[in-house]
């Protein structure tokens, strides 16, 4: 399986294209912009997640992405993960902790073996500290799937 490392499926969509989407209800374009099947992959963007990640919306963004990930392995042994983390601060890590670290337990039991290759782009600093860090943590096969990606 040939994958595509290049950050080409991430639009440039700016904060304040986003924030209009919201204003005007356009709900679909934001869901698309979160999370969304490109190929074999998911595509997920920080940039969009943050504009409405709270609490109340973190179920509906979980059946979101497993829903797309579903629809990848009707057709497929497996899937990639794209992540874009551009602009994540420290603040919001700390923020969505608890939410990331369901998400991740959710995906790893319910999809053992099926991820192919996680790319996570634009990741913060702190982000790429602790996840060297917690990579001790993490079995070698996994950690064997993850790579972290610098926008040059």
């Amino acid at each position: 399986m040939e994958i595509s490392t290049g950050i080409e499926i991430f639009e440039n969509t700016s904060s304040d294209k986003i924030l209009l989407k919201i204003n005007k209800g356009q709900w679909q374009d934001i869901y698309d912009g979160l999370c969304i099947i490109h190929e074999k992959s998911i595509k997920i963007d920080y940039s969009y997640f943050k504009y409405f990640a709270t609490k109340n919306t973190y179920p509906l963004i979980s059946t979101l992405i497993t829903n797309n990930i579903d629809t990848i392995l009707l057709n497929n042994n497996n899937f990639t993960v794209y992540v874009n983390m551009k602009s994540l601060t420290f603040s919001e890590i700390e923020k969505h902790m608890e939410y990331i670290q369901f998400i991740s337990i959710l995906l790893r039991d319910k999809y053992p073996g099926k991820l192919f290759k996680c790319y996570i782009y634009n990741p913060p600093f702190i982000f790429s500290q602790l996840f060297n860090i917690i990579s001790f943590l993490i079995d070698k096969e996994t950690i064997s799937k993850i790579e972290l990606i610098q926008n040059k």
